[in-house]
């Protein structure tokens, strides 16, 4: 019996097919492709494994792999490759990360596929998923440094998906870091260069100028006609910090705002977002800690899903709470005795998946800012013990 503090080990040692045993590398180790013959899916495999010989180089670019497993740990993000499992051998400083494996083109293969009319996607999908997986990142105070073409790829449904955080880093609302990689990441010549470069400095920020100079680059390599965001991508890309968006959030909802003048938007659809929007909004009463919100539509549409299931025999939801928890992620008080029916929760979902991600994201921030606006008392809440 083991008690709490104990250490945990397991015993039993995993074994891999190889699939292929060259899928790239670099200076410090390679990458290849397994199979696990037990659930009979396929992963890469990231090996640490330096090309130099001296000790405290190794020792050095070693904590860099051990910080990406840590900062690949903390992310949950569909477009962002996600880590299964590691394996770190300290005393010879080698070590191997298990990862997503992606079937799909680099960004730049991907934009020359777009400007010849060959891809389902537009490039305005692609750049808006961008966006949000670098919003996450932000959010989750991690930066990138190593924003390039070949770090961001786009799988054969065309979503996108960021990978290799060797370089990356974790950090605190506010701190910049210094930045000694003057000679790498795109930075060919002056003209590509924030002004933040000639201090040494990297923030989010600097991610939000990289990711605007790639799109840009690949843009005027690859045109694409239907691309509406160049405004966006300029100001993204502009020298001075103070002249960009203050973050990544910000360029999303300068995206919705521009996609919602042009939407077109059915008297039928107002009368499903309103009947479903406003019961919402009723039966929330106060918050009782400062609340956040789900803007992920994946996760919404799943929780209420999960609340229909639950509740297919019934005219209204038993429960209001499981509808507010789709979207509110904080305590709070609520009217049960409301009736929010089922048809219009169901009538909701049913809409929600089939208009476009767009549309999608801006009823989702309808909603939330409908409803984030109610009053906070920590006192309203009984404590739970």
């Amino acid at each position: 019996m083991k008690n709490n503090g104990d250490i945990v080990r397991f015993f039993k040692d995993k074994e891999y097919i190889m699939l292929d045993n060259d899928l790239g590398g670099g200076s410090f180790g390679k990458t290849v492709l397994l199979k696990d013959p037990f659930i009979d899916d396929v992963f890469v495999a990231k090996k640490y494994e330096p090309a130099f010989s001296d000790e405290d180089e190794k020792k050095k670019f070693y904590k860099n792999f051990l910080d990406e497993i840590k900062i690949m740990y903390k992310l949950n993000h569909h477009n962002i490759v996600r880590i299964y499992n590691y394996y770190a051998y300290e005393d010879i400083y080698t070590g191997f990360i298990i990862m997503e494996y992606i079937d799909g083109e680099s960004i730049e293969e991907w934009f020359e596929n777009c400007s010849m009319g060959l891809t389902k996607s537009s490039s305005n999908e692609i750049f808006i998923q961008l966006i949000d997986a670098f919003d996450y990142l932000q959010k989750h105070e991690v930066i990138h440094r190593d924003i390039r073409e070949g770090n961001i790829l786009i799988d054969k449904d065309d979503n996108v998906k960021v990978i290799d955080f060797g370089i990356g880093k974790v950090i605190q609302p506010g701190d910049t870091i210094k930045d000694s990689l003057y000679a790498d990441i795109n930075r060919a010549n002056s003209d590509t260069l924030p002004a933040e470069f000639y201090s040494g400095i990297y923030t989010s920020s600097t991610d939000m100028f990289y990711l605007a100079e790639l799109i840009n680059r690949l843009l005027t390599l690859y045109p694409c006609s239907e691309f509406k965001y160049q405004h966006i991508v300029d100001k993204m890309m502009s020298k001075q910090p103070a002249d960009r968006y203050c973050s990544f959030s910000e360029i999303k909802k300068d995206i919705e705002q521009g996609a919602f003048y042009s939407l077109s938007i059915t008297d039928d659809e107002k009368r499903i977002y309103r009947d479903f929007a406003d019961s919402l909004d009723y039966v929330i009463g106060v918050y009782g800690e400062s609340p956040t919100f789900t803007f992920d539509s994946s996760s919404i549409i799943s929780k209420l899903e999960t609340v229909l299931t639950n509740n297919m025999f019934e005219d209204f939801i038993s429960n209001n709470l499981d509808v507010i928890q789709a979207f509110v992620n904080c305590r709070c008080t609520y009217d049960n005795e409301y009736g929010i029916s089922v048809d219009k929760v169901r009538e909701f979902v049913e809409w929600l998946k089939r208009v476009s991600t767009t549309k999608r994201n801006i009823i989702i921030s309808n909603i939330i800012n409908k409803i984030s606006n109610k009053e906070i008392d920590v006192f309203a809440i009984d404590p739970p013990f």
